[in-house]
């Protein structure tokens, strides 16, 4: 956690110019380019029929995880190890 809020911190920090009398020859642009990336990514994400939020639906699943039975609480090893033989299947067929 620390790790990511100093990185979050420095990620700022490093937009700042090197100095605070800047001219155009020492200025640091890296705000003007993370900007207009934002913005651009932003209009061509909403853009009406062809933007992103109208074909995008997240990422597919490609692992089946077996769903547990609620009738069957796992007291049993057998039924325990049954599940154990599922998830092993279905791991060794996803690969």
């Amino acid at each position: 956690m620390i790790a990511v809020v100093f990185m979050s911190f420095m990620s700022v920090v490093f937009l700042f110019p090197t100095s605070p009398q800047t001219s155009v020859k020492d200025m640091n642009y890296t705000v003007v380019v993370f900007g207009g990336v934002m913005i651009l990514s932003l209009v061509w994400y909403y853009f009406p029929k062809y933007g992103g939020v109208h074909w995008f639906e997240g990422p597919i699943a490609n692992i089946d995880i077996p769903m547990v039975d609620s009738a069957d609480d796992g007291s049993s090893s057998e039924g325990l190890q049954d599940k154990k033989n599922a998830t092993a299947v279905s791991t060794v067929d996803a690969s």
